[in-house]
């Protein structure tokens, strides 16, 4: 069991409020890791920290960050305020979209309104380590794994229903075949029916693709029905 994603002792702050302390996260291929914790308790930050963003200034006050399955590297070390958290999200750019990718709360904000499915597919497999010898046919695979016709391809997002664009964002995710899929509270704004069949979609795809996915969630049921760990972050808001 390969260990693809370390956290440790994150801390994030701005001048007069702790807005994430001291967490710890580990994803491992083949698992699933979900955080919970109330509204405003910095689920999202942590996600975002995750993958080298760290958008609030300070930010970040302690921690390291590391992608053990790829390199050694502490990627935290040595940031410290605005400047050098700008100069992270450049480097880390490498790892976003091929080693680690995001699914956001809503599939409206993980796709382009002014591209069709099979474009921005063909972006997201472009991404991938080595590159891809025929784009066509793996933007067709992507479309299989999450269960959409071919005909997909060719409709812009707004011409999709929402749960097509909810599984058309998850085909853009993994096709990169990243490490680490993050999705980030997927159960945003769909009906429970529709929920249950986009987690177990995702966890489906995620594991046959060989990923260790990082959940975002504040659903218990969810979270006690999948994942393999749970980090629980408490309500923040102090100075």
């Amino acid at each position: 069991m390969s260990h693809l994603l370390e956290l440790r002792d994150l801390c994030i702050r701005t001048p007069d409020r702790v807005l994430v302390e001291k967490v710890d996260v580990d994803v491992f291929q083949g698992e699933i890791t979900a955080v919970m914790g109330p509204s405003g308790a910095g689920k999202s930050l942590t996600a975002r920290a995750c993958m080298g963003v760290l958008d609030v200034e300070p930010g970040l006050s302690a921690g390291s960050l590391r992608f053990p399955a790829h390199s050694d590297r502490d990627w935290f070390k040595g940031v410290r305020g605005g400047r050098a958290q700008r100069k992270l999200l450049k480097e880390t750019r490498v790892m976003r979209g091929a080693y680690v990718t995001y699914s956001p709360q809503a599939a409206s904000s993980a796709l382009n309104p002014g591209r069709t499915i099979g474009q921005q597919l063909a972006l997201a497999v472009a991404r991938r380590e080595g590159g891809c010898s025929d784009v066509a046919a793996a933007v067709r695979a992507c479309l299989e794994d999450v269960g959409l016709p071919l005909s997909a391809s060719g409709g812009l997002p707004r011409e999709l229903s929402g749960g097509m664009n909810q599984r058309a964002a998850l085909a853009i995710a993994v096709a990169p075949l990243p490490k680490v899929l993050i999705a980030d509270e997927p159960e945003t704004g769909l009906d429970p029916v529709l929920t249950r069949q986009i987690i177990e979609l995702m966890i489906s795809v995620a594991k046959d693709k060989g990923c260790g996915m990082l959940l975002i969630s504040h659903h218990q049921d969810t979270v006690d029905r999948v994942a393999d760990r749970v980090v629980h972050l408490p309500g923040r808001g102090h100075a």
